[in-house]
């Protein structure tokens, strides 16, 4: 996802504090594979754990894939309160991450809420994508975050139609909730927010917004313009054990986090 430096943790640190409540195109997203969660860089990078940056009051977590290595093994409640872990799924037609099956089964154990992204490809059939990723997280559960779609720069294939990217994309939407029984969520910045996703019936879909501002607030694009926030990925700065992720906030308490979820299930 995206990568953009900040001058130093203190920016974090103020921003976070001030808060009610992600590939690997090298410097932004899965990896090409470029997605949700940014690769490690040659960057040089505050390598102190950060935990004790976050307030307390807010409901946090990250989003993560093979860049991160082992991390979800070191990960646990009692040396880091982070409350839910997003983890890279499946990318196109074909890929899995190679971390996926024991990152989503250690969440479980570990007793965080997990959630699992798609990064989509243009160039790739919806259907079949949405049955790759179906074939990862095929149990996934109702205390699980809902299937998210992850749409940026990257996804979009070069020389492609813009109105067939836009068309192709809601039929893997629509396909994925339809198969899942959830409302996706869909994870997108503000440049390709403004640029694809301005039709109204997107704005049906919870967005996870990805924007690296020191404000209180992120810029919602597109069709979500005007709308409350849901999940916010703020820095891609956060460390864990010497290991660099993306920072994600959730716009509430954990009982909105958990209505949420359970909000997400299509009767």
């Amino acid at each position: 996802m995206k990568t953009l430096l900040y001058p130093a943790f203190a920016l974090l640190l103020i921003a976070l504090a001030s808060c009610s409540a992600e590939s690997n195109s090298e410097n932004d997203q899965p990896d090409s594979e470029n997605d949700a969660d940014t690769q490690t860089t040659g960057e040089t990078a505050d390598t102190s754990n950060t935990t004790e940056l976050v307030e307390p009051s807010i409901i946090y977590g990250i989003d993560i894939s093979k860049w991160q290595g082992d991390e979800m093994s070191l990960l646990t409640k009692e040396n880091d309160s982070l409350n839910f872990v997003i983890c890279r799924s499946t990318e196109g037609i074909t890929y899995t991450d190679p971390t996926f099956a024991n990152n989503w089964k250690l969440c479980k154990e570990k007793g965080f809420i997990r959630g699992a992204y798609h990064f989509y490809r243009s160039d790739d059939d919806p259907s079949a994508q949405v049955d790759n990723f179906l074939n990862a997280i095929k149990g996934m559960e109702d205390s699980d975050l809902p299937p998210i779609i992850d749409f940026e720069e990257e996804s979009i294939a070069s020389g492609s139609d813009k109105e067939t990217v836009i068309e192709d994309l809601w039929k893997f939407i629509f396909l994925l909730e339809q198969k899942t029984g959830r409302t996706p969520i869909i994870y997108t910045d503000e440049n390709i927010g403004n640029s694809y996703l301005t039709a109204a019936r997107f704005a049906n879909y919870p967005l996870w917004i990805a924007d690296y501002n020191p404000g209180t607030e992120p810029r919602m694009p597109g069709a979500w313009k005007g709308m409350k926030w849901v999940l916010w990925q703020k820095t891609d700065k956060y460390m864990f054990e010497n290991i660099q992720d993306d920072f994600d906030s959730f716009n509430g308490s954990m009982d909105d986090l958990k209505s949420f979820i359970s909000g997400s299930i299509l009767n």
